[in-house]
């Protein structure tokens, strides 16, 4: 049974494949993919973001900053034993998956439900305060919700969409919300790629790997990165 930490397979080829998981979930998102990524050779590193696996509280005093930080590190250490990465990123996974393509040289990027653009991050604060936290904890979340919601507003800003050049594959479920589908969208038309592609499915909604389609997309996944 896979856990919620940190994984890393060795691999038989030159290539690696840096799998990402959501926000406060954890690298077993991803525990079945990264198995048969392994099995077709390749080099499969899945890290554990800083807060997450733990309290809410640990979590909400962590930042996106430090979740990105460990991606970062996660790559360049992959990097030692390939000659090039692709990255694999579910809800905001597949954010960094972008971050990461807009400043590195990356072989290929699949984003799954990936958010480009924000959210009402004062109504989700005032939802916060309702349930009673205290004074601290509001603030503790309000600085936490910010900087996540400047983190991912900068991602989808067209000129920085327009820096990502590599192959590109956005997966969406079809029974997501509308902010997720509209960040697809963006994807599909803004970035520089050449090649691209995107692919809906219907009977899913945004943790797509642990849906009723996760067989067809981890399907579709490999035959990108085959390909690619």
């Amino acid at each position: 049974m896979p856990k919620n930490e940190s994984f890393f397979f060795e691999g038989k080829q030159r290539q690696g494949v840096l799998l990402l998981h959501t926000l406060a979930g954890s690298p077993a998102q991803l525990w079945d993919l990264g198995k048969k990524l392994n099995k077709k050779g390749y080099f499969v590193s899945c890290p554990l973001y800083p807060g997450h696996d733990k309290t809410f509280n640990e979590l909400i005093n962590t930042q996106v900053s430090d979740w990105y930080e460990a991606v970062v590190e996660a790559y360049h250490e992959l990097r030692k034993y390939t000659d090039g990465v692709y990255v694999v990123g579910m809800s905001v996974g597949g954010s960094f998956a972008v971050k990461l393509a807009e400043e590195l040289d990356l072989l290929g990027i699949c984003t799954i439900n990936a958010p480009i653009i924000g959210f009402d991050v004062e109504n989700d604060i005032f939802n916060y305060k309702k349930l009673g936290n205290s004074e601290e904890s509001v603030k503790t979340y309000r600085k936490h919700r910010t900087l996540y919601f400047d983190f991912i507003c900068n991602l989808g800003q067209i000129e920085n969409l327009k820096k990502i050049t590599c192959p590109h594959f956005v997966l969406q479920g079809s029974l997501d919300n509308a902010r997720y589908k509209t960040s697809s969208q963006m994807l599909m038309f803004y970035t520089n790629s050449e090649t691209k592609q995107r692919k809906d499915y219907s009977k899913s909604p945004h943790l797509l790997l642990l849906e009723a389609d996760k067989k067809e997309a981890m399907k579709d996944i490999i035959a990108f990165i085959e390909d690619n």
